[in-house]
């Protein structure tokens, strides 16, 4: 076994099993490199460098985790990385990019798809002639599906606020900001939300909620 292979594998075990003592996850690995030849080490370790395989542990459902944070932290100033840092951030509205003045934490997490994303689960009117007045949306035949809190996440997490305005706002239940912005699209093709402000009369299943509240005799600010 070629030397530099066997100090690449004691110190994957040595830092596996520091993460997660007495989890199982270093046998894992030292079985996992056993049936391994040089050259399969040596594709598996180029495939680590250039982040196409990561290096994971294992910890079974309903068994007590042994990763804490405050361990991760101290391994990984063992090693070099903070886990915390300064962030920019980006200006909108007329405001400033600027960098935040406490450190935060920046991880890379797992991303799985929407099922809402399927194609099988998207519903779009064909028209809304026929609108619910207690909601201000497209009803009966026509009915759209919902913007679901899991898109409006992933939608958040990719700046996209104006997208959530109209979909929530003017495509949600606005009825004469809904008014206005077909005639905007019908007479130019496009539409602007900072001019469709002036014609918002909010949205009406907000409006509803807040009569229910108040039939119940419940002061809100809706």
């Amino acid at each position: 076994m070629a030397k530099n292979r066997q100090g690449a594998q004691a110190l994957i075990l040595k830092y596996i099993d520091k993460i997660a003592p007495r989890s199982g996850n270093r046998e894992i690995y030292e079985k996992f490199f056993e049936g391994m030849s040089d050259r399969e080490f040596d594709s598996f370790m180029t495939d680590i460098r250039e982040e196409r395989r990561f290096l994971s542990i294992v910890i079974p459902n309903f068994k007590q985790s042994m990763v804490t944070v405050e361990n991760n932290i101290k391994i990984g100033e063992e090693l070099g990385h903070s886990f915390f840092q300064r962030l920019w951030i980006e200006g909108k509205e007329g405001m400033p990019t600027y960098l935040t003045k406490h450190q935060h934490m920046v991880l890379d997490v797992p991303l799985r798809r929407a099922s809402q994303l399927l194609t099988k689960k998207i519903s779009v009117p064909s028209h809304n002639k026929v609108v619910d007045a207690m909601t201000g949306q497209p009803t009966g035949e026509s009915k759209g599906a919902r913007v679901s809190y899991p898109e409006l996440q992933v939608a958040a997490a990719m700046g996209l606020e104006k997208s959530m305005i109209e979909l929530m706002k003017y495509r949600g239940g606005d009825n004469r900001g809904n008014a206005a912005l077909t005639g905007m699209l019908s007479r130019l093709g496009k539409a602007n939300l900072d001019t469709l402000k002036q014609y918002s009369s909010g949205v009406e299943s907000t409006h509803t909620l807040k009569t229910f509240l108040t039939a119940a005799h419940l002061k809100s600010t809706l």
